[in-house]
């Protein structure tokens, strides 16, 4: 089966080859930065800043917006909160704080293999088995999706065409035999692909080919964003006069 994969836009961004390690810490300080302004200005700033970046990093624009897409419920009802709260600026911030945070961690992932990110969490101490669990969870999604379509390619070989509503009977039912046998087969298939790994001398430590190995365009990627991070809060402290 044909799947949506996380890696599909990195390898094609001139920001992949970029030492992950640099990345994260470069994108956890941009992060801490953001929660601490409270003032407009720099979060527009901040947010201009980002969208050079993304512009830069050559991920599709309808990747980012289909991403974005599923953390705006949550800053539209935290930002609605601020407002019966604390008033409209305060929401209008709680919104450009939330929407940074979310950009900057799109851009990550999007940009950095799936492996070199787990390698690079692992570099900086993440304990082995919070390694494992996001390895395998994002292993068996595609697991439990080929099964699920398997499913439905027999049903509809076998001429079922479906309820007419989840008030059916007959779709409740099937619904109900579809999330068993998806259980049972990918816990099946779970086990196959465990018993494979070890076949294989997997440990519970991410190896790939590459070294994990700082260049000096690393360190112009780590400038960008913790300048970026200080002029913010130099902006906010008053120590740079700048006006919109």
């Amino acid at each position: 089966m044909k799947h949506h994969e996380i890696d599909q836009y990195a390898k094609q961004s001139p920001l992949c080859n970029f030492d992950p390690r640099v990345k994260i810490a470069s994108t956890v300080i941009f992060i801490i930065s953001i929660a601490l302004l409270r003032e407009l200005t720099p979060l527009i700033i901040s947010l201009l800043f980002l969208l050079l970046i993304v512009a830069a990093s050559r991920i599709p624009p309808i990747h980012i917006v289909k991403s974005y897409v599923l953390a705006l419920p949550f800053a539209v009802f935290a930002s609605l909160t601020m407002w019966y709260s604390s008033g409209s600026e305060e929401a209008a911030a709680m919104f450009l704080r939330i929407t940074d945070s979310v950009l900057a961690l799109i851009l990550l992932v999007s940009t950095t293999p799936f492996f070199e990110f787990l390698k690079a969490l692992r570099w900086f101490k993440v304990p082995a088995i919070i390694i494992s669990l996001l390895l395998f969870t994002y292993r068996f999604i595609f697991v439990f999706i080929d099964e699920l379509e398997r499913m439905k390619l027999a049903r509809e070989a076998r001429g079922f065409n479906g309820g007419k509503s989840l008030l059916n009977v007959e779709a409740l039912r099937t619904i109900a035999y579809t999330a068993g046998m998806v259980l049972v087969r990918s816990h099946s298939r779970a086990n196959n692909i465990y018993s494979a790994l070890l076949s294989r001398g997997y440990t519970g430590e991410v190896r790939t080919l590459s070294h994990l190995r700082a260049k000096p365009r690393d360190a112009v990627f780590a400038a960008a964003f913790i300048g970026m991070s200080l002029m913010s809060l130099f902006i906010q402290a008053g120590v740079i006069i700048w006006t919109l």
